[in-house]
């Protein structure tokens, strides 16, 4: 047992199986240990995209395997089987299009164009919508299709406008290329070319009033356009956008200032996927995702002053577009999802597809199905993230030496079969959750001590009978008979339910098999604190002498106000002695496993201008090299008796030792 871990985490490690088969009481097997020929690629990417279904370079790489064999139906399975797990990445949808007609698939582009840009699965990126733009004009010659092939070119580009380009701010591209179609028109009589004219002005007009980068050049373009066309309008023209264009550039450089370090490059060819430039399961930057939430929050507060519909178009577009590049990060989907008014469980199911071990969405999206009476969809979503994390956990024991990834993902597993067993304890009753439970038991010590200590609490509340849920906390104590945490849990039940007899066994039985100090001081003030409440003064002294023996350094004074409490408070600190509030430690674990010192004066509150003061000095930030320093040192619950007061050494150092002070 190393320096950093604590025996939950030796014991998520120790109790999780290593590889190789699987059965009722394992974790699931991995698909990537089959036995397979060093030289079978495509089976190899099969059993990893099997193992790691969200890991979009591996489709990636088994796509271009199959195109390097010629193998176009294999590869068009594979693109659907990510477009199915991703429908809303516009990019993997653009780089199947660019694919599709580089071969000259004509059909099928038009049928993944009516597939991706409409109906459920409507993706809204700039880059697809270009790309549809493209092939209408590569199908629509103007050379040879004259005003019927201009005109379906000019629906496209509107559409393309509507949809997409007035709300990005990076369409610059978009934009010269409409007014390159416009300006390159030949027109053949004066009607024709006073359209022209008509197109043109109504495109700037649009333009000039949207926050998009190079704003000014297209206003400076404009003008001089309108002096070239009529000298004796263009003033008029031009006065009528100018407090739009202002207000616009305005819009843009406080976009520009919110977003600045905003990083939206995409891949569009397959031949341009890296490992870089793609979303990562697990991998995304928190930086990135601050910037999109800010975007979205300044989205809301309608900078442009818009009507509702476009308002809500266009905040709906930023949302779809951090989903591009934040696929993996709960916290948009969710959002998103909150957002809507319609369609918020069909977003959480795409949500859950693309982060199948996320339980911020699976909870979420089993709420949806619990409220709409979807019990079997509600059972499949709770399996489905359980499976995934299982996986999840057994690549990390088979591959990390490092325990502490190991215990979280144990506490996540166990997390979710607690959440799962209350849930169907709501829907269909305690038989349900007790099912739950069943599963948990053949998981053993794959699961931390919560699942035990929920359970308990489970059966009591349902019916007051304090002995089922004795019983459960017996087993769990099978596997957790030296975890100091879940034997203090044991104890609040017991004291709960007033259980005497139980209370000093649990005691007597594992009080010595308990290496963390801190928890073991916490079991025996627990412990003493109930015998003098309900119990006699003799067995207190008796305890007392035995927590003086584990722990001599201990100043007595504060064992003693600790036994005084009513409902929480140490009131004789608080009223007589309020100067030893501070100093007394009372040991939390906080989420990570990890233990802090929360002050009793923390929990009593300030008690007068001299201890906020005390308190506000101790809680400056300890520096990083004592952080270091402390890292490689034992952890102290590896001693069974204390060695070193902490508080006296201070006190030495602090008294007896000069140190001199930097100049």
């Amino acid at each position: 047992m190393s320096g950093n871990e604590t025996p939950d985490m030796v014991k998520a490690k120790s109790g999780s199986p290593s590889s190789g088969g699987s059965s009722s009481n394992t974790l699931p097997a991995r698909p990537t240990l089959r036995d397979r020929d060093p030289n079978d690629i495509e089976n190899k990417l099969k059993d990893q995209i099997e193992e790691q279904p969200t890991q979009i370079p591996l489709y990636l790489e088994l796509i271009r395997y199959y195109i390097s064999k010629q193998q176009l139906s294999e590869v068009r399975n594979l693109f659907s089987q990510l477009h199915d797990l991703f429908p809303l990445e516009s990019f993997l949808w653009t780089i199947h299009l660019n694919w599709e007609l580089e071969q000259d698939e004509f059909t099928q582009v038009e049928t993944l164009l009516a597939r991706c840009l409409s109906g459920d699965l409507a993706n809204n990126d700039l880059y697809l919508w270009s790309t549809y733009l493209g092939y209408v004009r590569k199908k629509n010659n103007l050379i040879t299709g004259g005003e019927e092939a201009r005109a379906t070119v000019l629906k496209a580009f509107d559409v393309v406008m509507d949809k997409c380009a007035k709300f990005e701010p990076r369409s610059t591209q978009f934009w010269q290329e409409y007014l390159h179609f416009l300006e390159h028109w030949k027109p053949v009589s004066k009607w024709e070319e006073q359209q022209r004219i008509e197109l043109i002005r109504n495109l700037y007009k649009r333009l000039l009033c949207l926050p998009v980068e190079s704003l000014e050049k297209y206003w400076e373009k404009y003008t001089q356009w309108e002096q070239e066309v009529n000298q004796l309008t263009a003033r008029k023209y031009i006065g009528e956008l100018s407090a739009g264009y202002m207000n616009a550039r305005s819009v843009y450089q406080e976009w520009s200032h919110l977003t600045k370090g905003l990083r939206r490059s995409l891949p569009t060819k397959l031949n341009q996927t890296t490992l870089q430039n793609l979303p990562l399961p697990g991998n995304y930057d928190t930086k990135q995702l601050q910037i999109w939430l800010r975007w979205i929050q300044w989205e809301t507060e309608n900078r442009l002053e818009l009507p509702d519909e476009i308002y809500n178009q266009r905040i709906d577009y930023v949302y779809r577009q951090a989903i591009q590049h934040m696929c993996f990060s709960p916290e948009i989907w969710f959002n998103y999802a909150m957002y809507v008014k319609e369609g918020s469980e069909k977003l959480l199911e795409m949500a859950v597809k693309c982060n199948p071990g996320s339980t911020v969405l699976m909870f979420k999206l089993a709420e949806y199905l619990e409220l709409s009476n979807k019990l079997a969809e509600l059972e499949e979503c709770f399996q489905g993230c359980i499976d995934r994390v299982s996986m999840d956990l057994q690549i990390l024991t088979d591959t990390s030496m490092d325990p502490i990834p190991i215990y979280e993902q144990t506490r996540k597993l166990t997390f979710i079969y607690c959440v799962y067993m209350t849930t169907m304890k709501r829907i269909s009753g305690l038989s349900s959750a007790r099912k739950v439970f069943k599963k948990c038991r053949k998981l053993k010590k794959s699961l931390t001590h919560e699942i035990y200590v929920e359970n308990a609490y489970l059966e009591f509340h349902n019916n007051s009978d304090y002995k089922t849920a004795c019983n459960v906390l017996e087993v769990g104590l099978r596997y957790f008979q030296d975890n100091g945490e879940y034997i203090n849990k044991y104890l609040d039940f017991l004291i709960l339910v007033r259980q005497d007899a139980q209370i000093k066994s649990l005691f007597e039985t594992c009080i010595d098999k308990i290496y963390d100090l801190d928890q073991l001081k916490e079991i025996y003030r627990k412990v003493i604190n109930y015998e003098s409440k309900f119990g006699n003064l003799n067995n207190v002294y008796e305890l007392e002498k035995r927590f003086f023996e584990k722990f001599p350094q201990t100043e007595k004074i504060h064992v003693f106000t600790d036994r005084y409490q009513v409902q929480g408070e140490n009131l004789l600190k608080q009223l007589e002695l309020p100067y030893l509030s501070y100093e007394y430690d009372i040991p939390v674990v906080g989420h990570n496993g990890l233990k802090r010192n929360l002050k009793s004066a923390d929990i009593s509150g300030e008690q007068n201008g001299v201890l906020k003061k005390q308190r506000q000095e101790h809680n400056e930030a300890i520096p990083l090299e004592i952080i270091d320093v402390l890292k490689l040192l034992p952890k102290r619950q590896y001693f069974k008796t204390v060695v070193l007061d902490p508080h006296k050494l201070a006190d030495f150092l602090s008294d007896k030792v000069n140190i001199p002070l930097n100049e």
